[in-house]
């Protein structure tokens, strides 16, 4: 009989947010070795536990449960001061629902909340921490939650291990570095590719700011740049999309570059996979792009054999294999070009390489590390 895990988290589901599809497809891969309950507040007006509605969202394995808990508070609810009210409704949730689960037969939780992760540790629960970006709360309360004997953390990168605060040393079996995976599932083999096409796939936004892809779009109007590549942006909201269709317009560049709205994720892998070159860009902006982020769109990228040019960040160089990426200075046209003439000639990872960046890898490891 599997052991019971429960996920439970202060994430908001269904959401386009890549931090709800990585979660989900965790769990898909983490129930081979656990019977696993997913609890969330329905602190949003679109948030729910209706399984026919997140399906419209997700693959979820038939055998995952999902409960969503009620959210008496004001996040989510009050467009003003959100931040503030992010750290209150939080910190109150969080402490609530763990008084009202503790007494459950539970063996072990993972949670992204340090909240959560700080209230379980404080009961001696057998708990998990996914720490993905740092706040001075967050390090404070990591600092004081993995001293509890059952407490575990894994980081999303090395470089948010060593700007933690936590000695290394001194918890060395709680701690361990694991970057995202991918979900090998999604993919097929033998998909004829457009040697010359760039796809970017994902949120057009982040932390509210658009990622600057007006000035990806617009290098295609440089005379150094390649007459036969061709460029697609596959994402959401819808706005954004538009917005970035009518400057494409008036650049005159629609025999070079599209934009299209946000599709199913199955549709949107098969264009990924018809692809050469993938972009993973950020903008310069926020801390979490530029040091802390482990992109799901990375491992999509090269499973889906394309070649990948990235803006030069220490998160993007943290990453596996990095070594083959194929890096350009933040904003530099010359640098965007040469970056992009350089993938063109370079070859794809091997399948042996690619098999050690699944989530069934991936699981495997959080499994032994949970135990």
């Amino acid at each position: 009989m599997k052991n019971k895990l429960i996920y439970l988290t202060y994430q908001s589901f269904p959401s386009f947010k890549a931090n709800t599809l990585q979660t989900i497809d965790n769990l898909n891969y983490l129930s081979k070795y656990f019977e696993i309950e997913l609890i969330f507040p329905l602190r949003e007006k679109n948030s729910s536990d209706d399984m026919s509605v997140l399906k419209n969202y997700y693959y979820i394995d038939k055998n995952i449960k999902v409960q969503g808990v009620v959210h008496n508070y004001p996040f989510g609810k009050i467009k003003m001061f959100e931040n503030l009210l992010f750290i209150i409704s939080h910190f109150l949730w969080s402490k609530k629902i763990v008084k009202k689960i503790e007494r459950e037969n539970v063996n072990y939780f993972f949670t992204r909340s340090d909240w959560v992760f700080y209230f379980l540790a404080r009961k001696n629960k057998r708990v998990v921490f996914e720490c993905h970006q740092l706040s001075k709360i967050r390090k404070f309360v990591m600092k004081k939650s993995i001293e509890y004997q059952h407490s575990r953390i894994i980081f999303l990168n090395n470089l948010l291990k060593a700007d933690s605060g936590i000695n290394s040393k001194k918890f060395e079996d709680k701690l361990i570095v694991l970057h995202n995976g991918v979900d090998s599932n999604l993919f097929k083999s033998n998909t004829v590719k457009d040697r010359k096409r760039i796809i970017f796939i994902g949120n057009l936004k982040r932390f509210g700011e658009n990622r600057n892809l007006d000035f990806y779009i617009s290098t295609f109007k440089n005379k150094n740049m390649p007459v036969d590549f061709k460029f697609t942006i596959i994402g959401t909201p819808k706005a954004e999309v538009d917005r970035l269709n009518s400057y494409i317009k008036k650049a005159g560049l629609e025999n070079n570059v599209e934009a299209k709205n946000w599709v199913k994720r199955e549709e949107a892998i098969e264009a990924l996979n018809k692809s050469s070159i993938g972009l993973l860009i950020n903008t310069k902006n926020n801390n979490h792009s530029v040091k802390y982020t482990s992109p799901l769109k990375y491992f999509e990228y090269i499973y889906g054999k394309l070649k990948v040019v990235a803006t030069n960040y220490p998160a993007h160089n943290d990453l596996p294999f990095s070594n083959r990426i194929c890096f350009f200075e933040n904003e530099d046209v010359e640098s965007f070009i040469e970056s992009l003439k350089k993938a063109d000639q370079e070859d794809p990872l091997s399948r042996e390489e690619l098999e050690s960046l699944t989530l069934k890898k991936r699981s495997e490891k959080i499994f032994k590390f949970i135990k």
